[in-house]
């Protein structure tokens, strides 16, 4: 599922994208470093994906994060500045 959130005021200054899953979420010890690069979890994966992602983001002046769920799942926020 994907959530996008205008600003609501004139003071909000920045876009939010929220972006869930339904499955057994981030393990707990792993939330700090899925945006490193070349960390992974899948026995064939490269980890370069969300390292990826959030230097796009930033490269934007923006902030990416990944939460998980009290009822299970996890999901990804991303914030962007708006244009000016």
């Amino acid at each position: 599922m994907l959530i996008i959130g205008a600003p609501a005021a004139r003071f909000v200054q920045k876009y939010r994208a929220q972006l869930d899953d339904t499955g057994p979420g981030i393990a707990a010890g792993d939330l700090k470093k899925v945006f490193d690069p070349f960390f992974t979890t899948k026995p064939q994966g490269m980890g370069i994906g969300l390292a990826i992602a959030r230097t796009i983001v930033e490269a934007h002046h923006g902030q990416i994060s990944a939460e998980n769920r009290l009822s299970g799942g996890a999901f990804f926020t991303i914030r962007l500045p708006l244009a000016r």
